[in-house]
C-alpha cells in the first residue's frame, strides 16, 4: 500500500468514527435529554446550534468521510483485495453510506437548520420564560430532526457492518 491510500483509508475510518459518534451521541442522548428538559434543555440546544459548530462537525465528518471513500474505490483495486461476496458487501456498505450522506445533508441537515431557527425565534436569552404558545412548534421541530436523525444513524449502522465485515467474507 502507498502512503496516499493508507492515508485516506486513516481519514475515511477517522471521519466515519467521528461522524457515527456524534450521530449516535445526539440521537440517543443530547436530543432526548435536552427535550425532556423543558425549557433549560431548550436554551442548552439553542446554545448548541447556535454558539458552537455542532452543526458543521455532521457535514464535515460527512463529507470526508464520503470523499475518501469514493477516493479509495477510485485508486484501490478492490477486487484483489476482497472477494466476490465481500466485494457486493463492500458495495452494499458504500451505497448505504452515501445514502446516509444524502439523507443527512438534505433531511437530517433541514430539520437541524429549522429547530435552530425556531429555537432562535422562540427561546429568549436570560431567565424570561420561553412562551407556551412556542412549544407545540418547537417540540415539532425537535421530533422531526429525532426522526431524520434515526434514519441516519440506521444507514450508517448499515453502512458500517458492510464495510467493515467485507474483509471477512
Amino acid at each position: 500500500m502507498d502512503i496516499v491510500h493508507v492515508s485516506l483509508r486513516l481519514l475515511h475510518i477517522v471521519a466515519a468514527f467521528a461522524w457515527f459518534g456524534f450521530g449516535a451521541a445526539s440521537t440517543f442522548y443530547i436530543a432526548p435529554v435536552a427535550m425532556k428538559a423543558g425549557d433549560s434543555g431548550l436554551r442548552f440546544l439553542k446554545a448548541l446550534f447556535t454558539r458552537s459548530s455542532f452543526g458543521a462537525i455532521f457535514a464535515v465528518s460527512s463529507g470526508l468521510t464520503t470523499l475518501a471513500g469514493i477516493l479509495l474505490y477510485i485508486i484501490a483495486d478492490s477486487a484483489s483485495f476482497f472477494s466476490q461476496t465481500g466485494n457486493m458487501v463492500l458495495g452494499t456498505g458504500a451505497l448505504f453510506g452515501i445514502l446516509a450522506t444524502l439523507h443527512g445533508g438534505a433531511a437530517t441537515g433541514r430539520a437541524t437548520n429549522a429547530l435552530a431557527e425556531a429555537l432562535k425565534k422562540h427561546v429568549p436569552d436570560g431567565d424570561q420564560p420561553i412562551p407556551a404558545s412556542a412549544m407545540p412548534e418547537l417540540r415539532a421541530h425537535a421530533e422531526k430532526l429525532l426522526l431524520h436523525s434515526r434514519i441516519s444513524l440506521v444507514l450508517m449502522i448499515i453502512a458500517l457492518i458492510g464495510m467493515g465485515s467485507a474483509r471477512y467474507l
